[in-house]
């Protein structure tokens, strides 16, 4: 293993040599005899918050039996009426919650997930490390050792067992050089059984900036409502109608330079199909037993992504 700076090593992936997942590297403790990794895992939380726009929705079809942006005001008008509000207090959550319980509405409510950061309490030696390596889907580390997998108190199993599609589609899929090289798609049947894997990157593409655009048109016109008013009578349809879209078209009509900005979307580059033997382990991840390299060179199956229908 080469020397790596410090800084780029923090958030790296960490693999057991199991393919389990150790966590990401969070800092370094340097010590007289040895270097350890902290690491931390990042886990989804799916919480049910209120709905605020469905919960909006609501209350302007059982004040005004009608949904529209322009009853909006309207809407925050009342409340701030029957809650004896002052004219310009701004209307929250808080208060729509409020009104709505006044009137005897069910609130609506959704499900959102986010990631939250857990430190793992046992550090990783250094000298356990094999591979290092990085490619445009992130970088990651694959240890000498079971090291997650014992902590779990998983089997430590000899060869590589067939699974199903529905037990490997999606897992990462890393080379014998630690390299993240794409996802798995589905198990192929043959003798034996065949892996294919999403060979992927990120590809910066342009895409309109609504944010930016709006922004924009907003200092042009007193409030939204007189934009959406003047693209409704350009377009032909009622200012209820507009959407993101037809504003887009006005401003393209207008001959108003559109501002773009730069995304990175994760891409198939192509198809690999591979035998089970090109396989190490299955864990949380894939591990295969050769670089991309070799695999592309023999054993492999390459195919275009747009002509396999993947």
């Amino acid at each position: 293993m080469g020397y790596i700076e410090e800084e780029k090593f923090i958030g790296t992936l960490v693999v057991d040599s199991e393919g389990y997942i150790c966590g990401r590297v969070a800092s370094f403790e340097i010590m007289p005899d040895k270097v350890l990794m902290t690491l931390y895992k990042e886990e989804v939380e799916e919480k049910e918050v209120v709905d605020l726009e469905r919960l909006k929705e609501t209350l302007m079809m059982f004040l005004f039996n009608k949904v529209s942006p322009k009853h909006e005001k309207k809407l925050y008008d009342k409340i701030r009426k029957e809650l004896k509000l002052p004219s310009k207090a701004p209307i929250t959550e808080e208060e729509l919650v409020t009104f709505a319980r006044m009137l005897g509405l069910e609130i609506p409510t959704k499900k959102v997930r986010s990631l939250s950061r857990v430190n793992v309490d046992e550090p990783v030696d250094m000298a356990l490390v094999e591979q290092v390596n990085e490619s445009p889907l992130g970088r990651a580390v694959i240890l000498k050792e079971p090291w997650e997998a014992k902590r779990r108190g998983l089997p430590i199993v000899k060869g590589v067992p067939y699974k199903t599609t529905e037990e490997v589609k999606g897992k990462l899929v890393l080379d014998s050089k630690a390299r993240i090289i794409g996802h798995a798609q589905k198990i192929l049947i043959g003798r034996p059984l065949g892996l294919r894997v999403a060979l992927e990157t990120y590809k910066e593409e342009e895409e309109v900036d609504f944010e930016a655009l709006m922004e924009f048109l907003l200092s042009r016109f007193k409030n939204p409502k007189s934009l959406f008013k003047q693209v409704a009578k350009d377009m032909g349809i009622k200012p209820d109608q507009v959407t993101y879209s037809h504003v887009l078209s006005w401003a393209e009509m207008a001959g108003m330079e559109i501002p773009k900005k730069k995304v990175k979307k994760l891409v198939t580059k192509n198809i690999l199909d591979l035998p089970w033997t090109a396989i190490r382990k299955i864990g949380d991840v894939i591990l295969l037993n050769k670089s991309l390299e070799e695999l592309l060179s023999g054993e492999a199956l390459v195919r275009y992504a747009e002509e396999s229908g993947a």
